[in-house]
């Protein structure tokens, strides 16, 4: 007996420690299991074929169904009280307002009894609820992760928050205010209180604050000094000086973001950031530097010549090819753009006739304007305006406008862009992550930034360049690309994945930033869609290019681009509106832009000005 006992002993020990040791065996699920909710007869089958073989995602879905139960077990008492009808005619129910009663709303989803009513509308309130809760508990586990404080108004910077051990930012008549040391320390300046001053220093420049004071003096590097003017005074608390926290940032060159999800003012040293970014794209920046039109002078001239080809398939009639051309010349200055272009187009409308779209009388009246048609547009990036005169436009507009007018169009001006000038590889990155930042979640926008550039430097970062020949060169064919599919999902998802029945893709940038490419892609003919090839290569120097390409849509047709352009230096200036005399019509004179507002995205309650 004392034998049995001590094996038993052992074995309950053995057990403790397989429970320890191995958590995964006794995973908590939910009651039943949810595999057997999802109609398998396994666990390990259920994260097999509905997860993918990952059981984390499985385990991460358990855990969002058991949060779910024990939310709604703490609801019991609000889920016994709920009133259908009470909500029904509370404004939040969305069915009440999509339809006229209640009566047509149950009979249209087929609810016959009250009870049925009752938990039709219990269900997506208790949905609607969830939501809410499950939301409200991502922002918190989303802040705690990132580091800010439940409750508290928060300061990140570059994708940190800010540590505020006593004095905390706070939100003062729609600004948020924050204590200028913990501020500029993240910033690796320094702050001393001198003379009743808050004397901030970073790189050579001098900020200095008084409290209740609405100006700032700040002296630069050069020792240059200015007076800065701020929309509210700084003020003295606990011990700190409080700034506003958007002008300090913006003085500072950065770029600020107000995130009222998470009562987090988001700023961006859009520089550094800027500078980290394009350390990691140093060749394809030096492609981009090169290609500036600055490099043959603030002024300057392009002509360019295209020619093409469109063979249409025809086996039984005999195939007909289309040609088409344009002689094109483009002159710039800033942000005025002057271009034209002679368009040869005659046979186009031959195609468009052999397709059956115009009948003979269409047929030589389109010919007629197509042979030896004109394009030109006026663009004034300052002003803001577009002119153009297009051919056939009597025809085009069904004699609304006479041919040879100008249309004006307003577009956006350059200085309404905020990727204006962007140039480098960063540069561009970082600009369209502001704009996504504007509909998304601001505290996330650096990480955002960071994982994109991450992805994009795995295909164009310098990493990707060999050194060969006075060039750096990327090449990516089919095997690299069946290689990544087999690294991700094995060999077998590689054979299954793969799109593509040739792939060869080649850029070579000399030192001084010219470039050569191939680009050959031919997808699989997999028995459904069509099968396309795509062959095209060239040259690009900031003076010339010379591309040629070759696009085929198998057994439909054939179509040989050919394009050259030159560039040069010029006296010319281009100008910002069609000569006097001529006819320039407003297509949207008399209509009131009101009629068509832009509708803001997300909570119309006002936020603070970070």
């Amino acid at each position: 007996m004392k034998g049995m006992r001590r094996w038993m002993a052992v074995l309950l020990a053995l057990v403790l420690a397989l429970s320890l040791t191995v958590p995964a065996l006794a995973v908590e699920d939910t009651d039943p299991p949810l595999w057997q909710e999802y109609g398998f007869s396994s666990r390990e089958e259920c994260i097999a074929y509905w997860f993918d073989g990952d059981e984390s995602a499985y385990q991460e879905q358990v855990e969002y169904a058991l949060a779910r139960e024990s939310w709604e077990a703490s609801m019991a008492g609000e889920i016994a009280a709920f009133d259908a009808n009470d909500y029904w005619s509370s404004g939040k129910c969305w069915q009440a307002e999509y339809y006229d009663s209640k009566e047509a709303f149950m009979e249209d989803w087929l609810l016959e009894t009250e009870e049925d009513f009752r938990e039709c509308l219990l269900n997506e309130w208790l949905e609607d609820q969830w939501w809410d809760y499950w939301m409200a508990q991502e922002v918190e586990r989303t802040r705690a992760k990132l580091g800010g404080v439940a409750g508290q108004v928060g300061v990140m910077v570059d994708g940190t928050y800010v540590k505020f051990p006593d004095a905390v930012p706070e939100v003062v008549n729609g600004r948020t205010m924050v204590p200028c040391r913990q501020v500029l320390e993240a910033f690796g300046g320094t702050v001393t209180h001198e003379n009743g001053e808050a004397v901030c220093r970073l790189e050579g420049a001098t900020l200095r604050f008084k409290d209740g004071r609405d100006t700032a003096v700040m002296t630069l590097a050069d020792g240059t000094e200015t007076t800065v003017q701020m929309d509210v005074p700084c003020y003295y608390k606990n011990g700190r000086t409080y700034i506003p926290v958007r002008f300090f940032a913006e003085a500072l060159g950065c770029d600020v973001l107000w995130d009222g999800t998470y009562d987090t003012a988001v700023i961006l040293r859009r520089d550094k950031i800027t500078a980290e970014l394009d350390s990691r794209f140093t060749v394809l920046g030096r492609f981009l530097d090169a290609m500036q039109s600055g490099s043959v002078g603030d002024h300057y001239k392009t002509t360019a010549k295209l020619d093409g080809d469109l063979t249409m398939i025809d086996s039984i009639n005999g195939n007909q090819t289309y040609h088409f051309s344009a002689d094109m010349e483009l002159l710039a200055s800033g942000a005025v753009v002057n271009f034209s272009a002679k368009l040869k187009l005659g046979d186009w409308a031959k195609l468009m006739a052999a397709a059956g779209v115009l009948g003979d009388e269409d047929l030589a009246q389109l010919a007629a304007v197509l042979k030896d048609a004109r394009l030109e547009v006026i663009y004034d990036g300052e002003g803001g305006m577009m002119y153009m005169k297009v051919p056939g436009l009597s025809q085009l507009t069904y004699g609304t406008y006479a041919d040879g007018s100008w249309l004006a169009v307003p577009v956006t001006s350059l200085a309404e862009l905020e990727s204006a000038g962007v140039t480098t590889v960063g540069g561009a990155l970082y600009a369209n992550a502001l704009d996504y930042a504007e509909y998304g979640t601001p505290v996330l926008v650096y990480q955002d930034l960071m994982d994109t550039a991450d992805e994009l430097a795995s295909y164009l970062g310098d990493d990707c360049f060999q050194s060969s020949g006075g060039y750096s060169v990327l090449h990516y064919d089919k095997e690299d690309y069946e290689a990544a599919l087999a690294a991700e999902g094995g060999e077998e998802y590689a054979r299954w994945a793969s799109e593509f029945e040739k792939l060869d893709l080649e850029l070579k940038i000399a030192r001084s930033g010219d470039a050569t490419f191939r680009v050959l892609v031919q997808n699989k003919d997999s028995g459904y869609g069509d099968v396309v090839l795509v062959d095209a290569s060239g040259s690009v120097s900031p003076t010339r290019v010379n591309m040629q390409m070759l696009l085929r849509l198998k057994n439909q047709f054939d179509l040989s681009l050919r394009y050259t352009a030159s560039t040069s230096a010029t006296t010319a200036q281009p100008v910002t509106a069609p000569p006097a005399g001529e006819t320039v019509i407003d297509p949207y004179e008399g209509e009131d832009p009101a009629e068509y507002p832009f509708e803001e995205i997300g909570s119309s309650v006002p936020e603070p000005l970070a």
